[in-house]
This record gives structure tokens, sequence and C-alpha cells, in this order.
């Protein structure tokens, strides 16, 4: 793969020194960039109203590319001739020439950006709203401009040389829509970097310690592992949880903490840089993310990587990688507390660790991604 070949990678998600968002991202192009001769090149979109400029994050030089569009998600891509005039000439301008591959994280704006680019085009899925119809402040406007973002974008699928989807599930979800025919597809799990995340040898705390990490959405559904908590100390067991992050549901999960009184119990602390989420991996007996709505979940591969145990629910993307057998034991039901409750006390009363498999170690899931047929006359 000759260095002089570009690998341009458009994607709305990429961390910064001030903010860890699209560490997933990172890691995979900084896997590729290991595994590969391409020059790769980045470039963050980002709406024509912000204030980002470009900046340099661990040795990757982040081009900003500010989008024109009416705000709010209204109508997205309805500003796209224009927008890939600018694009053209904003890669002109900062040098990035010599295109072989065109990688886009997330269906708008980045694959409609590389529409008339002659390179090839991969497109990369992470959320199981593929084609982005829960976007937007306003249901109304979602509803009308809904048939419009469909066609649209499924258009841009449609010629790209290959889908990727983070699980089977995402990839599921665009099967759903009739006009999708995609070249290829392939699934590409996010895998985890295990010089990252890995077990420590140090002392676990005197009382049984569940670990979340997780923005507070309502999908994310903290709610339930608190009432689950709550049910089991209720039986008389000794038991901590430990929630990290922000969000919207965020005060009414405090307050009802509080109104409990379980305050002795449960604890909200403030988001950890990605680097130093591997000690708060280690210092929990038990990792738990009771998302109903999840393509994937990077939290559970780095919990796993690390020998602790985690719990999930079931029907996620999550659900692929979990060996059979132990699907009864790890997965509880959406939305129910009993279930969790259940799932919880099993690796309560066992103490049990699940060995890592080293297949979803990102060496071998990006070694496994350039083996395939779209970079092989590239080598």
């Amino acid at each position: 793969m000759s260095k002089s070949n570009t690998y341009l990678v458009i994607t709305p998600f990429f961390p910064s020194n001030e903010s860890f968002v699209g560490s997933y991202v990172f890691d995979q192009i900084n896997e590729i960039r290991s595994q590969s001769n391409f020059n790769i090149k980045v470039v963050k979109v980002v709406s024509i109203f912000s204030v980002e400029k470009d900046y340099f994050f661990k040795d990757f030089s982040v081009k900003i590319f500010k989008t024109i569009d009416i705000p709010f998600f209204i109508f997205p891509g309805f500003f796209n001739f224009i927008n890939k005039m600018r694009f053209r000439f904003f890669l002109k301008k900062k040098n990035i020439v010599n295109i072989k591959f065109s990688h886009s994280h997330v269906s708008y704006p980045s694959s409609y950006l590389v529409e008339d680019l002659d390179c090839n085009k991969i497109i990369q899925h992470h959320g199981l709203d593929v084609l982005q119809l829960k976007n937007g402040r306003n249901e109304f406007m979602r509803n009308i401009q809904k048939r419009f973002l469909i066609r649209n974008t499924i258009k841009h699928l449609n010629n790209a040389d290959i889908n990727i989807g983070v699980s089977n599930l995402v990839l599921q979800q665009l099967r759903n829509y009739k006009t999708y025919n995609p070249q290829n597809e392939f699934v590409l799990y996010n895998g985890v970097d295990t010089s990252k995340f890995f077990n420590k040898e140090t002392l676990k705390n005197d009382i049984f310690t569940i670990g979340c990490v997780a923005n507070f959405w309502k999908i994310k559904d903290q709610l339930t592992l608190i009432k689950s908590t709550q049910k089991i100390l209720e039986d008389g067991n000794k038991i901590k949880l430990r929630l990290i992050g922000s969000g919207p549901t965020l005060m009414s999960c405090k307050k009802y903490v509080f109104d409990n009184n379980l305050t002795k119990y449960i604890f909200f602390e403030n988001e950890i840089v990605h680097e130093k989420l591997n000690n708060f991996y280690n210092s929990v007996d038990l990792f738990v993310l009771p998302s109903y709505y999840e393509a994937l979940g990077c939290v559970y591969l780095e919990s796993w990587a690390t020998n602790t145990p985690f719990v999930g629910i079931e029907g996620q993307g999550i659900s692929e990688l979990i060996p059979k057998k132990e699907r009864k034991t790890l997965l509880a039901e959406a939305q129910s507390t009993e279930s969790l409750k259940e799932k919880i006390l099993i690796v309560y009363n066992n103490r049990k660790s699940y060995p890592f498999i080293p297949r979803y170690d990102i060496k071998n899931t990006i070694c496994d991604f350039l083996l395939l047929d779209i970079f092989k006359k590239y080598d």
C-alpha cells in the first residue's frame, strides 16, 4: 500500500485535547496507519456556525470543514451541491490529493460530500438510526422530511463501494429499506485497543461495586440500573453503584437516588478522559450498560478486555460477540428491573470472569478489514 495513496477519513466525531468524543474513530484509523502505508488525512465536518479550527491530535492533523445547512437538521443535504463544490476546493487548498479511498463515518454529511470524488468509497455506520431520521428537535419536521432523507441517503449508500456496520444489527437496519441495494457490506466490530485496556492486579473493593459509563440519555436507561441496585440493597446485599457520564437524564436519576435515600450506595461521577478509563474498569467488580438501543457499545469491549465481567441487554449489537452459552447469564431483558437484578446477582454470587476473545482486539479487526478485496490492488 503505497505511502503516496491518500486514505481520506471524513467524520463528525474525532477527539481533541478538550474532548474524547470520537475516540473509537481515532483508535480505528490509528491502527489502520499502523498496519498500512497509507497517507491518512482526517477531515472533521462541523456546522458552518462552529468556531472550531484545524488542530493536531496525537500526530494526526485534523482539518475542519464547515458545511452549510439549515439549522436543527431540517432538510439535511439541501445545500449539498454547494457543499460538494466547497469541499473539492477545500481539499485542493489543504493539499489533500491522490485520494484512493474515502472513509465516511455516518451517512450525512460525510458520504454526501465525497459523491463526486473519483475514489473507492467506504461508508461506516455506527448507530441503529442509520439514516439519522431521529435527528432534529422538531418531530413535525422529521416526519415531513423523512421520505426526502431516505431517498437521498440511500442513493449515496448504494453508490458506495462498501457499506460497513459496527455490528450485523446495524446492517440489518439498512436492509429494512427496500431500495437499499449495496455493492458490498462488511461488519467491522469496534475492536478494543488492548494496549489501553487490560487487566491490572489491583485491590478490589470491600463492597461489590458496579460501574457504568454512558451518556445520560433515555435509551441508556441508567434509571433501570439504579432501581435494580435498589432492589438488591433491599434484599440485604452489600453493593455499590458508580455512574459516570453527563446528559439530559442525569438530574432525574440524581433526584430518584436522593428521594429514595440511596446516596450512600449510588454515586455520580464526572466524565473521565478515555486514557484513564482502564483504571475505572479494573476498580469495579461488574460493568453494566442497560442501553436498549445500542449498535455495539465500545464500553462493553473495554470492560471485557480488563477481565471485568459485564451485563448488557438482549437484542443489541453486543449480543453478537458474546458466546451463546453465556448469553442467558450476561444479557437482561430491556427496561426490566427484575431481569437486570437477576443478571447482576448471578455475577455477584459467582464472581466469575469471562476471558476476552482475541478476535476483538483492534489489531485483529483492522487486519481483517485491510484484507478486503477493495484494498488488494494497492498492496
